[in-house]
C-alpha cells in the first residue's frame, strides 16, 4: 500500500472535530497519517489538534496565527508534506468528515489499479447504492455552482467543490506551489492548473459511497453566492479558462 498523507484543514473545529475517527483510521491503515492546519481559529481547537499530535505519531498540527482561508490554509500543509516527508500521496479532506475517512482506501487503490492517474477527487454523483444525504438548501446551492463552473470554465468535472482530493506527490509539489487567486473558488483554480488535457486523461472522479451533511456546516447559499460572485470575477479577468486552455 501506498504512503498517504492528507491535510485537514480547521477553521473553528473544536466541538465538530471527531477525534477518535482519525486516530481509529491511522490504527486500521498504518500508511496513512494527517496535518492538520488550524486556520487562525478562535475557539480551542488549537488545543484539540495539540492532543492529537500528541497521542499519534501519525499526526502533526500546524497552527497558523490568523485566518488565511482554506485554499491557503490547505496549501501550507501540503508544502509542508512535501517538504518534510516521503508520502506517495498527498490530499486534503474537510475536518467535518461529511465524506468518511472510510472512503481513503477507494481512492488509494485508484492509483495502485492505474498507473495513468494522477488525482483522484471525491463526487458526490447520486448513483444507485450510494447514501448521499444533503438538506434542500446546501443541493439546490451545489447545483447552481456546479452548474456555473461547467458552462462559465468548461471544466469536465461532475463535481469540483467535494472536500476530499488526493494527488500524486510529485503533482501536489506542482499545484500548491504558489498561493491561490480565488478563496471560495480553490477547488476549480487547482483542476485549472492541471490544463485541459491532463483533466482529460490523468484525473479520476470517484463517485464516493457516502457523504452527509453535516450541522454547521460553513456551506450554504451564502458561500455559493460567494463563489458564483468569485467565478464571475475570475472570468472578467481572464484567469481561469486560460489555465485551461494551456493544457
Amino acid at each position: 500500500m501506498k504512503t498517504v498523507s492528507i491535510v485537514v484543514p480547521c477553521r473553528n473545529e473544536a466541538s465538530r472535530l471527531r477525534a477518535g475517527d482519525f486516530i481509529a483510521a491511522t490504527e486500521r491503515h498504518p500508511w496513512l497519517s494527517f496535518c492538520f492546519v488550524n486556520d487562525g481559529s478562535t475557539d480551542s481547537t488549537a488545543e484539540r489538534l495539540a492532543w492529537l499530535a500528541h497521542v499519534s505519531p501519525s499526526m502533526y498540527a500546524i497552527n497558523l496565527p490568523e485566518n488565511r482561508g482554506k485554499a491557503e490554509a490547505v496549501r501550507t500543509g501540503v508544502r509542508h508534506l512535501v517538504d518534510a516527508t516521503h508520502s506517495d500521496l498527498i490530499g486534503f479532506w474537510d475536518a467535518d468528515l461529511a465524506t468518511p475517512l472510510d472512503e481513503i482506501p477507494r481512492f488509494v487503490r485508484q492509483f495502485e489499479e492505474s498507473g495513468d492517474t494522477k488525482v483522484v477527487i471525491g463526487s458526490r454523483w447520486p448513483h444507485l447504492g450510494a447514501r448521499i444525504s444533503r438538506s434542500s438548501g446546501r443541493r439546490l446551492a451545489g447545483r447552481c455552482v456546479k452548474a456555473a463552473i461547467r458552462r462559465l470554465l468548461g471544466v469536465p468535472v461532475w463535481d469540483t467543490q467535494c472536500g476530499a482530493k488526493i494527488f500524486t506527490r510529485d503533482v501536489a509539489a506542482e499545484l500548491f506551489e504558489r498561493p491561490f487567486r480565488t478563496r471560495w473558488l480553490f477547488d476549480v483554480e487547482l483542476l485549472a492548473r492541471l490544463g485541459r488535457e491532463r483533466l482529460g486523461t490523468q484525473v479520476c472522479e470517484l463517485p464516493i459511497a457516502e457523504w452527509r451533511d453535516v450541522p454547521g456546516s460553513k456551506l450554504g447559499f451564502l458561500s455559493a453566492f460567494l463563489i458564483l460572485r468569485e467565478l464571475v470575477e475570475v472570468m472578467r479577468g481572464g484567469g481561469l479558462p486560460h489555465a485551461i486552455s494551456r493544457g
